[in-house]
């Protein structure tokens, strides 16, 4: 008898519709829709509270890392909204790091629904903004 595990749906499904027109920021968005799943798999087997902690320094790894390559692409692109954009990344990276720093407080379900609406409502709302932006020729370094 197959695991109910094993055949589980993803917490976050990957639709077409959270494609912002850039490959290398999709991917970007895939991995952290990746991410939060592990945390998914980790709650649903028990096992969150050991599972937190690291996979919220992941998670400030990755929020460091993607926004910097999200500014910058919408620099390079001239996106005109782009310092509001950044209020929200900082406000996210604050969030993150207060969540991390206070791991021991933080349950699974409670982390996994804060992450999926704000995830899924960011790229929905707020970065399928700058998808006209990024529709263009390819930022060259």
């Amino acid at each position: 008898m197959a695991s109910s595990l094993t055949q589980r749906k993803p917490y976050i499904a990957w639709k077409a519709e959270f494609s912002v027109g850039d490959p290398s920021l999709d991917a970007q968005h895939r991995q952290i829709i990746e991410l939060i799943d592990e945390l998914h798999v980790a709650t649903q087997r028990g096992v969150a509270y050991q599972a937190i902690r690291p996979f919220l320094d992941q998670l400030v790894q990755y929020t460091v890392n993607h926004f910097q390559a999200e500014e910058k692409l919408l620099a390079a692109r001239q996106y005109p909204d782009l310092i509001p954009h950044q209020t929200l990344h900082e406000k996210m990276r604050q969030r993150t790091i207060a969540l991390r720093d206070n791991a021991g407080l933080v349950t699974g379900r409670d982390l996994l629904v804060f992450l999926k609406e704000w995830w899924c409502n960011h790229i929905q709302e707020q970065d399928k903004k700058y998808a006209p932006y990024c529709c263009g020729a390819l930022v060259r370094s």
